[in-house]
């Protein structure tokens, strides 16, 4: 078997390619398997069974289970540590820039010319 022929095949099962970006299989062992028995559709049966499977579950389930998962792998101990570092540089910002309160208000009045002042 050649290389080009494992590509075409990888072409008519496109689902391969997910179980290599997940990380639960490689290329290598992938070729091996199409180099040592082919087509064979019970060597490959276990990669078409789960693949289904998961076409299925994320059509009935949409975006929300992928938004559910995206929440579960939050750290929120990292966010309340940024969130904290945050708060932080604010005040320290605050600090150099100067306040309302502190600054110098002239609150001259200056006098009437016609009024007469007493000896």
């Amino acid at each position: 078997m050649s290389k080009v022929e494992f590509k075409e095949f990888v072409k008519k099962n496109p689902n391969l390619i997910n179980f290599v970006e997940k990380g639960e299989t490689n290329w290598q062992k992938l070729y091996e398997l199409y180099d040592l028995y082919g087509e064979k559709e019970e060597v490959w049966e276990k990669y078409q069974v789960s693949s289904n499977k998961k076409t299925t579950d994320t059509k009935e389930t949409g975006g929300f289970k992928d938004l559910l998962n995206f929440v579960k792998g939050v750290d929120l101990t990292a966010v309340q540590k940024g969130l904290n570092s945050l708060d932080k540089a604010i005040e320290a910002f605050k600090g150099i820039t100067p306040n309302e309160a502190s600054k110098v208000v002239n609150e001259y009045e200056p006098r009437p010319t016609y009024k007469y002042f007493e000896d």
